[in-house]
């Protein structure tokens, strides 16, 4: 059947209706196609495709075209999703969204957003986000947390050097740690200088179980059962004593204090008499003599003798 065509070698050619009215282009019912060879430019509000495919050869789709101001005046820009009845669904450009910039350090704006016709956020599914190189901010912003909520027992499936932990597995890890090893040593610096605390238990070493408290790699301080062994003094129960026979024990106040006893004094009978010290005096305690007091006294001087009861210095003072 030859083909029929109407040609306007010069000039314009328009149809036109009445306002409102309808032009169709009937090739039949859902056959025939009709081919327009120029550009086509709808000047309606709207245009409405029901054809149940659309081809675009067109490899950029541009949106929001002709649009003037400081970026897009209505803030958004995207496509809709017809779902029936349930609520239409869009991924739009959203000029409102702030979002930290990982490569300027910068904060910007604008920025995609998939989300249903009534602003709530949709999920996303896909297995790769590519950055280029740089880093991952995710989140940005407010109190949220990155959760693997929905997944079977996830902490139990992080097996690879490069997977991302969760709260479960840390826990996990600490909680199996301290069930299963002992952490005899807590310190810092170098292996053999350095400053820590080591335990020794009896179960382990056959020896008395002890706390060692090194300094520098030196043990300064142990701590048994039943003592405590500081630098040159020892702590046993009440006993105060120094950890290197033949030492003197110093109790004392610096600066303008005092040594304060508040209780009874017990000195207890010395073994064997004191040499004379170099300065001061040394109070010791011997069978009583002539004074009747047994307490002795020696001074830097050489003098060595006893004090005397009050009861013998007034027989003293009597008789001389």
């Amino acid at each position: 059947m030859a083909g029929k065509y109407v040609s306007i070698p010069t000039g314009n050619y328009s149809l036109a209706v009445q306002d409102s009215g309808t032009i169709t282009l009937d090739t039949g019912n859902q056959v025939g196609e009709v081919i327009v060879t120029g550009n086509l430019t709808v000047q309606g509000s709207s245009t409405t495709v029901t054809s149940q495919n659309l081809d675009v050869k067109d490899n950029i789709i541009t949106l929001n075209k002709g649009e003037t101001g400081a970026g897009i005046t209505l803030d958004d820009s995207g496509l809709e999703m017809d779902r029936g009845t349930f609520t239409n669904v869009l991924f739009t450009f959203n000029e409102n969204i702030t979002w930290s910039d990982p490569v300027t350090d910068t904060t910007k704006t604008g920025g995609f957003v998939f989300k249903d016709a009534n602003n709530a956020l949709i999920g996303i599914r896909t297995n790769n986000i590519n950055t280029g190189g740089g880093d991952l901010y995710l989140i940005n912003s407010g109190t949220g947390t990155v959760s693997v909520t929905g997944t079977n027992n996830y902490e139990l499936q992080v097996t690879d050097d490069d997977d991302l932990t969760n709260k479960k597995y840390v826990d996990d890890a600490i909680t199996n740690a301290f069930g299963t090893v002992n952490i005899s040593t807590i310190g810092q610096g170098n292996v053999g200088t350095q400053t820590a605390i080591a335990i020794a238990d009896t179960d382990v070493t056959g020896q008395p179980s002890v706390v060692n408290f090194s300094i520098d790699g030196n043990i300064n301080t142990r701590l048994f059962e039943d003592r405590l062994e500081l630098p040159e003094v020892r702590i046993v129960g009440s006993i105060l004593e120094t950890t290197v026979s033949n030492t003197d024990l110093v109790i004392s106040s610096p600066g303008t204090g005092v040594v304060q006893v508040d209780d009874t004094l017990h000195v207890r009978q010395a073994v064997s008499v004191p040499t004379q010290p170099a300065d001061g005096n040394m109070l010791y305690m011997q069978t009583q003599s002539h004074g009747k007091s047994g307490v002795f006294f020696v001074n830097a001087q050489g003098t060595r003798d006893e004090l005397i009861s009050k009861n013998r210095s007034i027989l003293f003072s009597m008789l001389f």
